[in-house]
């Protein structure tokens, strides 16, 4: 794999079943970060989304910025490259390998929280979303990172 995988979802549904397809094979991934680092990542973001866990404070300007960037996001797929700050990068992103099937579960509950979550709380960084908004951001964001993930032939 040279480049990511281009992948698009419907509903988080979808890039769910994907994630436990690639958590049942053996993969490749193309970037820094291993398999289990990024399905950590994705469960991270959805415990963040359903108010489940609080994250790193977002300054105002940040909080700013993204509810300028907000619908693009939503409405485009989400290009690899953005370095989140220091603070976020070491809260969502693990520092060591995590094992796929720990972290493929962590993504499983994460991601049923989400679901039974009702309302669904402010995004920290993009603010107040409606579910569908919040499921497309979600749809944008798993295909990006599980593009980095492929199987090996």
């Amino acid at each position: 794999m040279t480049k990511p995988r281009e992948l698009n979802f419907r509903f988080p549904a979808d890039a769910m079943a994907e994630a436990e397809r690639l958590a049942k094979t053996p993969t490749r991934t193309l970037g820094r970060f291993t398999h289990g680092q990024i399905l950590e990542h994705l469960a991270r973001t959805f415990d963040v989304a359903s108010g489940h866990a609080a994250g790193p404070a977002v300054p105002w300007f940040m909080r700013a910025m993204g509810r300028l960037i907000r619908g693009s996001l939503i409405s485009k797929p989400m290009k690899p490259g953005f370095k989140l700050p220091g603070k976020a990068q070491s809260y969502f992103w693990p520092d060591h390998d995590v094992p796929v099937d720990q972290a493929m579960q962590h993504l499983r509950d994460a991601y049923e929280r989400y679901q039974s979550t009702d309302p669904i709380p402010p995004h920290p960084f993009f603010g107040r979303m409606d579910r569908a908004q919040l499921d497309q951001l979600t749809c944008r964001h798993m295909a990006l990172h599980l593009g980095f993930i492929d199987t090996v032939a």
